[in-house]
């Protein structure tokens, strides 16, 4: 009789993810390395190798309209608020005082230079200053720079050219040399304005007899004394033009340039000349000569933001047409030992989309663009930029995403947080993957429109008006989201777990987690079937704080803990594993997860 052969048992297999990263998007579920997640949502990396859900955010105050801007003022002591139409300045408390209105109803941008802190709203250009411990904002218009636009000029008119006029203020000034006997003083131009007009001879303010608007002559009372070749006569007189103040009042963003040092500032975004620029004067923002703004390539894009990179600027436009998306502009002098900025043409790529994105990670600029964020690189020795492309991983989803025009970003703590629609993409700029793009990770329920960074905090402000405030771990209800829970989960590849064509047998998870004073975790398996619950648990230590007899326990280790979850999976094609938490004011933390199992013995 021929003796029954038993089949050998088929050996008991394992796997373990020891190190965690961001999320991947991109690839195919059954094609991401373990390291990386096709699915997951509220995470961070804590460190280089393991994850933590992010913690949640604070109110502050709410004031029942959209938070266009937060601005942090000089000081870092008040914090400056665009909601509405209205401008607000607000303590570390949330106490709110107005201090401007007639705001324009949109984003809005700002920049530091000389101790005061300058708003671009599309509408009007203001100054942020401080007067007797009061914040006040002034139009720019107001206090505007008035130049000197010919000096040394006799008085039948002539002289030499000084400064140009500036866009801000209709306001000019003439120097002349006194002979002893004229009265009549020629000005640099005709058809000025019949008002505020003003002199003064030797700095003594003197009477003005008569004005002849349309030819520029300006008579005195007295004849001023003869300065023998000196100019001792200065005439105030207005010259409006339309339209010219708006060049500057409608430009939505910033880039202080100056070559070495930020000496000058260049706006744009103006939409009546979405192609051009115009420059500061030197140290003063509130001159821009009329003389010194730049047609940057055609009006067929429009200017978007500012990258400085090294000792240039790079100027970054729309893409779409068939022009280069980047110029660079560099720095030097003239032959009149004048400042000039002059422009190289650049590559032509993916241009921006989205003027409040632009921030460095480390020393890497970046920008939104219809293809994703972008980085510029390039050396200081050679000038040479080239544009990658840094978020392939979240591209996928991050691209589908509407009114991408309308995402706001910055960089914090090493991280750079990029918002839209309710949701936020955060590139860590302490990992990296492969191709050498960040490692990235993805929020849901985050709804910044506007981002500032106040006394070392991350603050950001909410379409229906609240400003809030995201926690520290260590802060009392830090793992809250204005109140609510935060739902975060860690998900696994499909796993084919070695072989294809067999089915797979899953005897155990064990997932090590992270331990803290109040925490728990769900484990569910992931099929074509459908989803499995695996696991509920509560996970707390011992603590007299936290103490809720409901959930007692007599765990005080705080070290890894890890928790084995014994329910089976059969006949599984893939495995996928998901570990959550989406329990109220509770920390949660992924540090490894095995998966035990064993090959079935026929195929699938």
């Amino acid at each position: 009789m021929r003796p029954y052969q038993f089949e050998n048992a088929e050996p008991e297999r394992q796997i373990m993810i020891e190190h965690f990263s961001g999320v991947d998007f991109s690839t195919h579920s059954t094609k991401a390395d373990l390291a990386h997640s096709p699915d997951a949502c509220n995470m961070i990396s804590q460190s280089t190798d393991f994850l933590v859900k992010r913690t949640g955010y604070h109110r502050i105050v709410k004031l029942n309209r959209p938070i266009y801007g937060l601005y942090a003022l000089p000081g870092d002591e008040h914090i400056l608020v665009h909601a509405g139409d209205r401008l607000y300045c607000m303590n570390p408390s949330g106490s709110m005082s107005s201090i401007a209105s007639g705001m324009n109803t949109d984003f809005s941008t700002a920049f530091l230079m000389n101790g005061c802190l300058y708003l671009l709203d599309g509408k009007k250009y203001r100054r942020i200053e401080q007067v007797s411990n009061a914040w006040r904002a002034r139009n720019v218009t107001d206090i505007a720079f008035v130049p000197t636009t010919t000096i040394a000029a006799p008085p039948g008119g002539g002289g030499t050219s000084f400064e140009a006029v500036n866009l801000l203020t209709p306001k000019r000034i003439n120097t002349f040399v006194g002979n002893g006997s004229a009265v009549q003083f020629q000005l640099d131009t005709k058809n000025i304005d019949t008002t505020g007009i003003s002199a003064t001879v030797d700095g003594v303010a003197v009477s003005v007899a008569s004005v002849n608007a349309q030819t520029g002559v300006v008579t005195l009372a007295a004849a001023p004394p003869n300065a023998n070749g000196l100019a001792n006569v200065a005439i105030t007189f207005s010259k409006s033009i339309s339209g010219a103040a708006d060049k500057i009042n409608q430009c939505r963003f910033a880039g202080l340039y100056g070559g070495k040092n930020d000496t000058r500032v260049f706006l744009s975004g103006n939409p009546t000349a979405p192609n051009c620029d115009w420059q500061s004067g030197l140290f003063d923002p509130t001159y821009f000569p009329d003389t010194g703004y730049t047609r940057v390539g055609s009006d067929a894009s429009a200017i978007v933001g500012y990258v400085r990179q090294y000792e240039s600027q790079l100027v970054i436009k729309e893409g779409g047409s068939q022009e280069a998306t980047q110029y660079l502009r560099t720095f030097l002098l003239d032959a009149n030992n004048q400042a000039a900025y002059p422009l190289k043409q650049g590559a032509q790529g993916p241009g921006g989309y989205a003027f409040r994105t632009f921030a460095s990670l480390g020393d890497m600029p970046l920008f939104l663009s219809a293809d994703g964020v972008m980085g510029v690189f390039g050396t200081a020795v050679t000038e040479q930029r080239s544009i990658q492309r840094q978020s392939r991983a979240v591209d996928p989803r991050l691209t589908k995403e509407e009114n991408l025009d309308k995402a706001c970003a910055i960089v914090w703590r090493d991280k750079y947080y990029l918002a839209v629609n309710g949701k936020c993409y955060v590139a860590d700029g302490r990992t990296y993957r492969a191709d050498g793009s960040p490692e990235w990770y993805y929020w849901d329920n985050f709804p910044a429109i506007s981002f500032c960074i106040f006394q070392g905090q991350l603050h950001f402000g909410t379409e229906d008006g609240r400003i809030l405030r995201l926690c520290e771990e260590d802060e009392q209800d830090a793992f809250l989201d204005d109140g609510q829970p935060i739902d975060a989960w860690w998900c696994t590849p499909d796993m084919p777990l070695d072989d294809w064509g067999r089915e797979k047998f899953v005897r155990e998870v064990t997932p090590i987690l992270m331990p803290y004073t109040r925490s728990s975790v769900t484990v569910t398996y992931e099929t074509a079937e459908g989803e499995i619950l695996a696991l509920s648990r509560n996970l707390d230590l011992f603590s007299f704080v936290t103490l809720d007899f409901s959930r007692f326990t007599f765990h005080c280790q705080p070290g890894a803990s890890a928790m084995r979850v014994r329910r089976r999976l059969h006949r599984a094609r893939t495995v996928r594993v998901r570990i959550r938490n989406d329990k109220p004011s509770e920390p949660f933390g992924l540090l490894a997860l095995g998966v035990r199992y064993t090959l079935g013995n026929h195929g699938i």
